[in-house]
């Protein structure tokens, strides 16, 4: 079986690249060829030996070129990892000039669904689909919008949940090499911009009761924040934490983190938190690592966070709120009984998600679809052989016809 994946990749830093790396290895690990397909926008720099043709982002003919290309190569099937961002064009539309020219069997795998879509966005997800053999998406609840919302036929539509690392390292291991043996430690992870909730989480360590608590942000500026504005949005964090006195209680990490890193402060962590300030959040692979490393998971309720955190793996803090923040960090210092069931849950839910199992999973309906087609060629081979006897019979059967006729 030999499998395209296309998406941002590795060195880029961006979250669907990292998910398109792990994609690739979970692949590779259940003994797939599998190559990669990346976007790049010139941030790249040198990729690795599996990135086997590139499209430049903003080159509308390069769509349809890599079209063209994948079209030769014999691919079973090709995985698309979508983002509405990371293609150019209206909503990124310049993605449907490869969608529309394939002839290989396209999966789309959908990072973000809106429920109140503009029109752009609304037709780049109908189009996609009707290019698409298969729709993927990592909640039950993004089903059900791309069902009601986008009217995707639900024979289409399959649920295959955000990947889970695996780690090496116990939080004793984790806590001892980064010297925080004695500290309670809150963790957030990912490149910093506005619009990720991380005012909010400082303002909340301000209210913490324990003179042991410490929240660590570990992640550089997003790439396209650097390039607009600078280190200005960091920098003000920074200034908010110390115009607070956290000097010591709020550690910047200013880092793009690689896997072994990422691992251990994952471990490391006592309580994570994701104060995304929006609730149409459809997948957070942060939070997703978090559970997996079984730490106790705060967040807002966004959608992933509502569906992931059910069944009390986790609590939930309203929107743009520090006090109900603060509360629930308190609650859990007060009572660490609280504290470990919410750990034990999510480690226990983290292992079904595996990047080993949703790669099985990957296969699997890739050979569902894979295999409907090869039924498909072997009806019509079937049906033009018959077509081919019962033409000669008919000719023959005229012939008579038109003999006693005369």
């Amino acid at each position: 079986m030999r499998i395209l994946i296309i998406g941002t990749y590795l060195p880029r830093q961006c979250g669907i690249a990292t998910f398109t790396h792990d994609l690739y290895q979970s692949l590779i690990k259940n003994n797939k060829q599998v190559d990669i397909l990346a976007i790049q926008n010139g941030t790249e720099g040198h990729f690795p030996k599996e990135v086997v043709q590139t499209i430049e982002q903003q080159n509308k003919q390069a769509y349809s070129d890599a079209a063209r290309w994948i079209n030769k190569q014999q691919y079973d099937a090709c995985i698309l990892q979508h983002e509405f961002g990371i293609f150019a064009g209206d909503a990124g539309n310049y993605i449907l000039e490869l969608a529309k020219e394939l002839q290989v069997p396209l999966i789309t795998n959908l990072h973000t669904v809106l429920e109140k879509p503009n029109a752009h966005e609304y037709t780049v997800v109908r189009e996609l689909a009707k290019y698409s053999r298969k729709i993927t998406v990592m909640t039950q609840r993004a089903i059900n919008m791309l069902a009601e919302v986008y009217e995707i036929p639900a024979e289409q539509l399959h649920l295959i949940p955000h990947g889970i690392p695996e780690f090496k390292i116990s939080a004793q291991e984790a806590k001892e090499y980064l010297g925080l043996e004695d500290k309670t430690v809150m963790l957030s992870f990912g490149l910093l911009g506005r619009g990720k909730g991380f005012e909010v989480a400082i303002d909340a360590v301000s209210k913490i009761n324990s003179d042991n608590f410490v929240y660590i942000i570990l992640g550089a500026t997003h790439p396209n924040v650097l390039l607009q504005e600078g280190e200005s949005y960091k920098n003000g964090l920074m200034q908010q934490a110390a115009d607070l006195g956290l000097n010591g209680k709020v550690i910047f990490v200013n880092k793009y983190a690689s896997e072994s890193l990422l691992h251990t402060y994952l471990k490391a962590c006592d309580l994570y938190v994701t104060p995304y300030p929006n609730a149409n959040q459809m997948s957070s692979g942060t939070l997703t690592f978090a559970l997996g490393a079984g730490a106790a998971v705060l967040s807002t309720p966004y959608w992933y966070a509502k569906d992931l955190l059910a069944d009390g793996r986790g609590c939930l803090f309203d929107f743009n709120n520090p006090d109900s923040l603060a509360d629930c960090i308190n609650n859990l210092l007060d009572n660490p009984k609280s504290m470990k069931d919410y750990r034990k849950k999510a480690l226990k839910f983290g292992k079904s998600m595996s990047w080993t199992n949703v790669g099985k999973k990957q296969i699997k309906l890739i050979q569902s679809i894979t295999t409907t087609k090869s039924v498909k060629k072997s009806v019509v081979k079937e049906l033009n052989s018959i077509k081919n006897i019962i033409q000669p019979i008919n000719i023959k059967l005229l012939g008579q016809k038109s003999a006693i006729n005369h």
